[in-house]
């Protein structure tokens, strides 16, 4: 009977806590992706839910840190306890809309790594050596050129966003890198390089267009007296 009281713990835990908030099990089944029987039989402790599944129903619950350790804890009995795990086939389809989402995430990232092929090619033609993806300890540039000049080339896809994230980055790369100046390569300049180009300047880089880059590089060079 003790091994039977474990299996169905976890179960009860949950089918309380779902009970107690008031909420419907299809509507919750459908919030953390599986079928409406699935959930069922995790409620009713026929089967055990995967560890995604469970850190979803904990979310959707609201568990309280006290609920989280009783669930955890009930989890690791079914567990031992061999309870079958809940089978992947009734998962439910993913939403389209998140299809969507996910598949413009993708393009984006798409672009943006031919992008960076795209740098790689125009860097190769100044003959300079370079590095790419240059690390020390947890700061890393896309490219490095070692010079003197010593420079680094970070790349900048998405014109719209996350400039201020640009600059702290033109920050922590000049002051952990030893370096002369910071690259922003972009693909074309608009009126947002434009506004955005006094606080990258201010930090020690310079936004430069990808199309203007090896120009950019070979000035550098010519005035340092040379890349070696």
């Amino acid at each position: 009977m003790e091994s039977s009281s474990k299996k169905l713990a976890l179960g009860e835990i949950l089918r309380e806590m779902v009970n107690k908030r008031g909420l419907r099990q299809n509507a919750l089944a459908s919030k953390i992706g599986i079928t409406e029987a699935s959930l069922s039989n995790i409620l009713n402790g026929k089967a055990r839910p995967r560890q995604l599944t469970l850190t979803r129903l904990i979310e959707q619950l609201e568990a309280t840190s006290e609920e989280q350790q009783r669930l955890l804890a009930a989890y690791d009995h079914a567990e031992m306890a061999e309870l079958p795990v809940r089978p992947a086939s009734p998962e439910q389809p993913i939403p389209q809309d998140e299809m969507e989402r996910v598949k413009r995430y993708m393009e984006v990232k798409s672009m943006s790594v031919t992008f960076l092929d795209d740098i790689e090619k125009e860097l190769a033609r100044t003959g300079r050596y370079f590095e790419r993806s240059h690390r020390q300890e947890k700061i890393i540039c896309d490219f490095l050129l070692p010079g003197p000049p010593r420079i680094a080339v970070d790349c900048k896809y998405n014109l719209n966003r996350d400039w201020d994230r640009t600059v702290a980055s033109v920050n922590l790369l000049k002051e952990h890198l030893d370096l002369e100046i910071v690259l922003i390569v972009v693909p074309y300049e608009n009126d947002t390089t434009l506004a955005e180009a006094d606080r990258i300047t201010e930090q020690g880089g310079k936004i430069v267009s990808v199309a203007d880059l090896e120009v950019t590089l070979r000035l550098l060079c010519n005035r340092e007296g040379g890349m070696q």
